[in-house]
């Protein structure tokens, strides 16, 4: 309790600041919209606004997210206690200052030095506005230190020395900014690059096993970056620039925009409305209440972007929709809805989609390249195929016990529909605004963001001020430690092209592999381990940028290999032994993950053949295209 009063000054410096910024980032395309709509002349400054109201939510929303304990690690820190697990929070506990306090000395001396002096947004620099990625990331620092004691607080005191060692060359281009030259700062940082050159691989090696005992995902990343900037003689810089350069994209502000929208929804009662509508559409047919729980959570895990929502959020509303039927008993209900957890993350407005578009466009160049639209058009046979045969799989248990259906009621329908109508347009509302030009992706997350909390708010008073708050209070920590991988991930994937792994890497693999379908095959084989290890953002950030060249070299189309690559990942979610998706079903439903095991892999299995079918069958991705 002492700590978490300690650190309420920082959590609501961080929270209100990402408050803020999200506010900025939904009101003003919204504002600029009207306005060139309506006055001819758009708001002005719009732009900067609002992709560095980006930066100022990834960096606030993130430094709230590790006060709130909520960054996503790879596994969760051993609860024994022994000698061991003491070891282990030690090192934990450094890793995370080190890992911190070169971040923030990187990225203020990106401030210092990054920007042109006539740089300028309504007259003011834009360091100015980049600023509060420095401050997310001295509030993670401070907090480090802060919320520790004991020994662990002097852990995380050697680990700031540690990190202050590694980041001497960023500190002294933070004192020469000021005019002051220090032949000692400049000694100590040839001596962090001569350390790191010789320390990455034991020391990456280290960050890795610390991931699955607790260690942020973002700090492993990031830590693994510097070390492999440091050790090849490059700036450490190199790591908040990219951050910097991918979130100024003017697609990615749509990632919170949208993850926010389908957190109110989530509270809302819109999901017992989506679940009412469905039921009274289809639930007349056999198999009806399955197909309407598949399109439930094909729709939350389009919208939210957090991979389980639908399973912690919706999962005992649909499981008692699925036992009540009749048709399914608990087994199959919890195995069927943990298998469809995942299985909106091709339609649009996949937050996953948006990623692997905007990193593809940083990889593929010339006539190869393609936009985000292609992209969405390339996922929505794919994604309806496995929503399809997931309500196929339905289908066959309702008429294999034979129960006996409801009689379709058209009032009841119309009346459910009705109630249900304002979220049943929002789909339809991004697909017209996105297909006819009126707006990008990023002003569409804004409208519908503002829709939405207008809607669930004043309109339908589902949501109370104190309770819209809550929510949106609940989707901005998983926004920044989504937003926070995505930037540290770009760091270490610019040092792989830089380095030039992925031609070496496509020059190997050619070499070996000479057939396409071997090719794809073990593709597949290597994503779905992917997909069990690592969380969509930074595998899509981190792995692409090695795949997307490959498959070049086979003649894959990159929206294909995108489809292929986004499906492995949600199918790798559901793979044994650490598959996310399994231990959250575990979580939600109150089971062992050993009887999660055996409930979902009927369903595991559909799905791979259905990766199979879109993988070995390109016109299933392209034909959109064309």
């Amino acid at each position: 309790m002492s700590e978490r009063i300690e650190a309420r000054p920082l959590l609501a410096v961080a929270v209100w600041g990402a408050a803020v910024a999200a506010a900025v980032l939904a009101l003003v395309p919204v504002l600029d919209l009207a306005m060139a709509r309506l006055l001819w002349s758009g708001f002005p400054e719009a732009g900067p606004l609002t992709e560095h109201a980006l930066i100022a939510l990834t960096f606030l929303a993130a430094a709230a997210a590790g006060m709130q304990g909520k960054h996503l690690a790879l596994g969760a820190a051993p609860e024994a206690a022994n000698a061991f697990t003491r070891i282990v929070a030690y090192l934990r506990s450094g890793a995370a200052a080190a890992v911190d306090v070169v971040l923030l000395c990187a990225s203020a001396s990106l401030l210092l030095i990054g920007f042109e002096p006539g740089d300028t947004a309504f007259g003011i620099p834009m360091a100015f506005f980049a600023s509060p990625m420095a401050i997310g990331l001295l509030i993670m620092t401070v907090s480090d230190v802060w919320r520790s004691k004991g020994r662990l607080r002097a852990a995380s005191i050697l680990g700031l020395a540690a990190g202050l060692f590694l980041s001497s060359a960023a500190v002294s281009n933070i004192l020469s900014s000021f005019g002051v030259y220090s032949e000692l700062v400049s000694t100590v940082s040839m001596a962090a690059g001569s350390f790191s050159h010789a320390a990455a691989a034991p020391l990456i090696a280290l960050l890795v096993a610390l991931a699955f005992m607790g260690l942020p995902l973002y700090a492993v990343i990031s830590g693994a970056a510097m070390l492999l900037y440091l050790g090849s003689g490059s700036a450490v810089e190199l790591i908040p620039s990219e951050a910097y350069s991918l979130l100024m994209n003017d697609s990615m502000p749509a990632i919170p925009l949208f993850t926010l929208a389908g957190f109110v929804l989530s509270e809302s009662g819109a999901g017992r409305r989506l679940v009412d509508v469905f039921r009274e559409l289809f639930g007349w047919l056999p198999g009806g209440e399955a197909f309407a729980a598949v399109l439930v959570c094909a729709f939350f895990t389009t919208f939210t972007g957090a991979n389980g929502v639908a399973i912690l959020a919706l999962g005992g509303i649909l499981a008692t929709v699925l036992i009540g039927s009749g048709s399914y008993d608990e087994s199959f209900a919890h195995g069927y809805l943990t298998a469809s957890s995942s299985v909106g993350l091709l339609f649009p407005p996949s937050m996953a989609v948006i990623v692997y578009a905007v990193n593809a466009t940083f990889v593929v160049q010339g006539e190869a390249a393609f936009t985000i639209g292609d992209m969405f058009l390339g996922g929505i046979i794919p994604g309806a195929l496995l929503v399809l045969a997931m309500g196929a799989m339905g289908v066959f248990k309702s008429l294999k016990t034979r129960s006996s259906r409801r009689k379709f009621d058209s009032k009841a329908a119309a009346s459910a529909t009705w109630k249900a109508l304002p979220e049943i347009l929002i789909p339809l509302f991004i697909l017209v605004m996105y297909l006819s030009g009126f707006a990008g992706i990023a002003e569409i997350g804004a409208i519908i963001l503002v829709y939405v909390v207008v809607v669930e708010g004043p309109i339908r008073k589902d949501l109370d001020l104190k309770a819209m708050a809550a929510a949106l209070g609940k989707a901005l920590p998983v926004a920044g430690g989504a937003l926070i991988i995505i930037a540290a991930a770009r760091g270490l994937s610019f040092y792989t092209m830089q380095a030039g792994l992925p031609e070496l890497f496509s020059a190997w693999m050619t070499s070996v592999v000479s057939s396409r379908l071997v090719f794809l095959l073990l593709l597949n084989l290597a994503l779905l381990l992917v997909g069990c290890f690592m969380d969509i953002f930074s595998a899509v950030l981190v792995i692409s940028p090695l795949v997307i060249p490959l498959g070049a070299a086979y003649g894959v189309h990159p929206v294909h290999l995108g489809v292929i690559f986004i499906m492995n990942l949600s199918i790798g979610f559901l793979t044994p032994p650490i598959g996310m998706n399994l231990f959250l079903a575990s979580y939600a439903f109150g089971k062992p993950v050993m009887r999660i095991y055996k409930d979902v892999l009927p369903f595991f299995v559909v799905q791979l053949a259905v990766l199979a079918i879109v993988t070995w069958v390109p016109w299933f991705s392209l034909v959109l295209m064309r």
